[in-house]
């Protein structure tokens, strides 16, 4: 059984203690900076890497309002004349890919930047967005092939110095970060280097930078960028704790432990610190300290979404059904479409012996895997809550069925294991079971069923003897 997610990640979104476990995402989150897409286009997000004036302004906003009013034709004939009156613009098709991405329609965006590289064979930018999307899917060598063609493309153009500028940059960005997932080290800092060169003040490249530079062995130059993107991003990680992620990854927790201190009295009116440093503790199952840094970054910041979920985490964690609600509760009304809110707040109150709250429960669970169908990332985690709460409910054919269509494509989470265990359990397959539970609780430190998987395994044990 695959592991996908440990509690902390899973439960509170990207933590202290898991932010390292995957470089590729630490990539991917940083990688966006050298992206086209925007969620909301405008004028300037779509030319604005191609000319520096706004004389074009009012053609290209027109584009996107038919864009808007789903008058495709009409869009890209307004673009294609813009081309023709200003040849310095990006192709009409990449412009086009732009729009689609922004609404979600990767199909019809990939069609556009595939008929484009045919008809602007000399550009780089197809083959750069095509990069982008590549290595977001984790499509590494297929990356690294587009990537190489547009540098090579990119070596060769001229028509347009600003864009020009930009596509070097992303070209370095792109190659660097297939390096990085590669964990090819020494290729990763050249190429972070050279975009440097370029765009000495962007904040994710000096970020990118302290890891690379972290994974050979260069911790305080590593810190020195973390600093740097700091000093150029406010809202960038701070420094000590971006290297605290490092080492906790690592697996040297103590360092870790020492750089969150240093982290919280340098910065000790950083809600952002206080509820970095919370997840970590409650990673490490120190629930305490975990609770002061989540009350400490509530006081700092009362409204912030994500502490008041790692707060119920921790009550939850602490079995304090009560508080946990309370907390899962305010983020879910502040924040009624954000799943690591309404998915715990149903696993809480399917704990509760209140009739209503089971039966709230039970509908948070059906809403949420409605509304996370195939290729949503919290799919499998919708789904395991809500074989729990069918099986809470006494409706134990039907949960596992959810849990056995999960275990077949490899994908349950840590706390689906233990689900699956004490399903067994029930059955009186209380070896398969406790085979389980040893598993899981000798590979994962912390997940929110661990309390109960420990009270599993230790009857199972002595029902054995």
């Amino acid at each position: 059984m695959t592991r996908r997610s440990p509690f902390v990640c899973g439960l509170v979104g990207r933590s202290l203690a898991s932010a390292g476990l995957a470089l590729l995402v630490v990539v991917v989150a940083t990688f966006a900076a050298a992206r086209p897409v925007q969620a909301q286009v405008t004028a300037q997000s779509l030319i604005g890497k191609a000319v520096s004036d706004d004389s074009m302004n009012k053609e290209i906003t027109n584009a996107i309002s038919r864009f808007r009013d789903r008058d495709i034709d009409g869009c890209r004939a307004v673009l294609e004349r813009a081309k023709s009156n200003n040849p310095k613009l990006p192709p009409p098709g990449v412009m086009m890919a732009m729009l689609w991405l922004s609404v979600n329609q990767l199909g019809p965006a990939r069609a556009e930047l595939e008929d484009t590289a045919v008809k602007f064979a000399a550009d780089p930018e197809p083959y750069l967005m095509l990069g982008d999307l590549a290595f977001q899917e984790r499509r590494v060598t297929e990356a690294d092939v587009l990537f190489a063609k547009a540098t090579a493309l990119a070596a060769a153009y001229t028509e347009n110095p600003k864009r020009k500028r930009d596509f070097d940059i992303r070209c370095n960005a792109g190659a660097a970060a297939v390096a990085e997932a590669r964990k090819q080290w020494d290729s990763a800092q050249k190429l972070l280097a050279a975009w440097l060169q370029l765009d000495p003040d962007n904040a994710s490249a000096h970020q990118r930078m302290g890891i690379v530079l972290f994974q050979q062995g260069k911790e305080m130059e590593s810190l020195a960028e973390f600093r740097e993107a700091r000093k150029l991003d406010e809202k960038a990680v701070q420094p000590e704790l971006a290297l605290a992620r490092l080492y906790d990854d690592a697996k040297k927790r103590d360092t870790a432990k020492k750089l969150i201190e240093q982290a919280i009295k340098a910065s000790p009116n950083d809600a952002a610190v206080q509820l970095a440093a919370a997840q970590w503790y409650l990673g490490q199952n120190d629930l305490e300290t975990a609770k002061q840094g989540a009350e400490a970054a509530l006081k700092l910041d009362a409204r912030s979404l994500e502490a008041k979920v790692v707060r119920g985490a921790i009550a939850r964690v602490a079995r304090d059904y009560k508080t946990a609600e309370k907390f899962f509760n305010e983020a879910h009304v502040q924040s009624p479409g954000n799943f690591p809110a309404s998915n715990s707040l149903a696993l809480v109150l399917i704990e509760s012996d209140d009739k209503d709250s089971r039966q709230r429960a039970m509908e948070m669970a059906e809403a949420n895997v409605a509304m996370h169908r195939e290729n949503s990332p919290q799919q499998v985690n919708a789904l395991t809550t809500l074989a729990w709460v069918y099986y809470k409910l006494g409706r134990r054919e039907d949960a596992e069925k959810i849990l056995e269509q999960i275990s077949r494509n490899n994908a349950l989470t840590t706390d689906g294991a233990y689900y699956v265990a004490k399903l067994l359990a029930d059955r009186g397959e209380k070896d398969r079971a406790r085979k389980i539970l040893e598993e899981v609780l000798e590979n994962e430190p912390m997940f929110a069923a661990r309390p109960d998987a420990v009270d599993l395994l230790a009857k199972l044990k002595k029902d054995s003897e």
